[in-house]
């Protein structure tokens, strides 16, 4: 089973940047097999499809907003309870479940898909400013440890740390 770990942001929008934060973490201290890819994506999109094309399983690593959690909370979400929200969670335009549809619908393998993330505090309203803010980068390593912790449990791939 292949399995594409995509961790969604942009660094220059704040905790937007909590996806490349996630990435960089899970490959500072964890060893995933071959059958693992653990991709940095600027932005939630059709851009992704690719990548959906190439793997059976996908892990999204994201920034959410709207979730009524505090700030800072890691989120565990499938992808079909995002599909039947009318309500956008990620902070980006298109929702994963709708990427993920659109690729099956052109023949993608990837059949199923988890995203995790933490509820924002705050995106620089469009300013170009780097950091997460407190709360968000504490949330960084729980998230990944969960992810880890998924990818072994339900996935049944061989991750260990570093």
């Amino acid at each position: 089973m292949e399995v594409a770990v995509i961790c969604i942001g942009n660094e220059y929008q704040l905790d937007d940047g909590f996806g490349p934060a996630g990435a960089r973490h899970l490959l500072e201290h964890f060893v995933f097999p071959k059958n693992v890819r653990v991709l940095d994506r600027a932005v939630m999109g059709y851009a992704i499809i690719p990548d959906l094309m190439a793997c059976d399983a996908a892990v999204v690593v994201d920034a959410f907003d709207g979730t009524g959690a505090a700030p800072g909370t890691v989120l565990s979400i499938d992808a079909n309870d995002l599909a039947i929200s009318n309500e956008m969670m990620s902070l980006h335009q298109v929702r994963f479940a709708d990427v993920l549809s659109s690729a099956q619908f052109m023949g993608a393998r990837c059949k199923t898909g988890r995203c995790f993330g933490v509820q924002v505090v705050d995106l620089g309203a469009g300013a170009l400013e780097r950091g997460l803010s407190e709360p968000v980068a504490a949330a960084v390593k729980p998230c990944a440890e969960e992810v880890a912790r998924y990818l072994r449990d339900e996935l049944g791939c061989e991750v260990r740390r570093a």
